[in-house]
């Protein structure tokens, strides 16, 4: 595995509303990325989040888990 050396241009430097972010019913904040970089993909706008595994997934994230 290779190791990766955190700085401030490789962590999420702000916090969204997830609701707004993909259009599920929740009131989770997600840390995001406010500038683009290799590591954040092209926004899709046709893509539908699925609310259970979206949800899933951030609570993962949000909770180390």
């Amino acid at each position: 595995m290779t190791k990766t050396k955190l700085t401030v241009e490789n962590v999420p430097d702000i916090t969204l509303c997830a609701r707004d972010l993909f259009h599920i019913e929740t009131d989770m904040k997600v840390p995001a990325f406010s500038t683009r970089s290799p590591h954040v993909p092209d926004r899709d706008p046709d893509y539908l989040f699925d609310q259970q595994t979206t949800l899933a997934i951030l609570a993962g994230f949000a909770f180390n888990r």
